[in-house]
């Protein structure tokens, strides 16, 4: 947004509702097939971000994504932003809605395995190292699970063109997923062959489609050869979440 907009009226108040989560998630979704490997379908995607508790990878393990988009960003937006997510935490219903939110965090392994494994390298790919600059994309494809970085405009309101391969595991390798609504509505358990788990979280609504396709994939054998329930809790999809 550009500083003129900001100071009409209208445009402040766009400011400081911050950016629409839902259409740059929408925009993001519909960019981040072009960059599947050759010959892979899309199936189903969404937005997704790193779940509550997961650790942050070291530096020289998180991915540099869009490194040109550091110089067309706007330092004064930068603090506008920063500013933005302060106020976000002193609101007091936010705050009642986040703890309600993490109520059940403190009984959650958010990641098992190291970095090497498949959900430490998951994990890797979901925290590039300027966030600022990218909406992560799981992709689900008819071979494999992907993540799809995709480029975010500097004041991080909406999406721009670019979009870069982030990490993928051919779907062989998934063997479990479910929801973990007891840790935040939208958190959910990626499990794979060699015994690794992560927390995931999908941050705006429409998540309901990938994830009882993935959780189908759980009816293949989990790690040390247990049947992976299904991750959908009985069936149940997100309303909403």
């Amino acid at each position: 947004m550009k500083f003129s907009e900001v100071l009409s009226w209208s445009g402040f108040r766009a400011w400081i509702s911050g950016p629409d989560r839902h259409a740059v998630a929408r925009e993001a979704v519909r960019r981040a097939g072009a960059a599947l490997p050759a010959g892979e379908r899309l199936v189903d995607c969404h937005v997704v971000e790193s779940g509550e508790g997961v650790p942050t990878p070291p530096d020289r393990l998180r991915p540099v994504v869009f490194p040109q988009a550091e110089a067309a960003t706007d330092r004064w937006l930068l603090r506008a932003d920063k500013a933005e997510r302060v106020l976000d935490r002193m609101n007091p219903v936010n705050a009642a809605v986040d703890a309600f939110d993490h109520r059940g965090r403190a009984g959650a392994r958010a990641l098992t395995g190291d970095w090497g494994s498949a959900a430490g390298q998951l994990t890797c790919a979901l925290r590039p190292r300027d966030e600022r600059h990218a909406v992560s994309v799981l992709v689900l494809g008819d071979r494999g699970l992907h993540v799809i970085h995709v480029r975010k405009s500097p004041d991080g309101r909406s999406v721009v063109p670019g979009a870069q391969y982030g990490w993928g595991v051919p779907l062989g390798r998934v063997a479990l997923f479910r929801k973990r609504n007891d840790v935040k509505h939208g958190t959910h358990e990626i499990g794979f062959n060699d015994g690794s788990r992560v927390s995931v979280f999908f941050p705006v609504a429409g998540w309901g489609t990938l994830s009882e396709a993935l959780a189908g994939l759980g009816s293949a054998a989990g790690p040390g050869g247990e049947q992976a329930g299904h991750g959908v809790d009985g069936g149940e999809s997100d309303s909403g979440g």
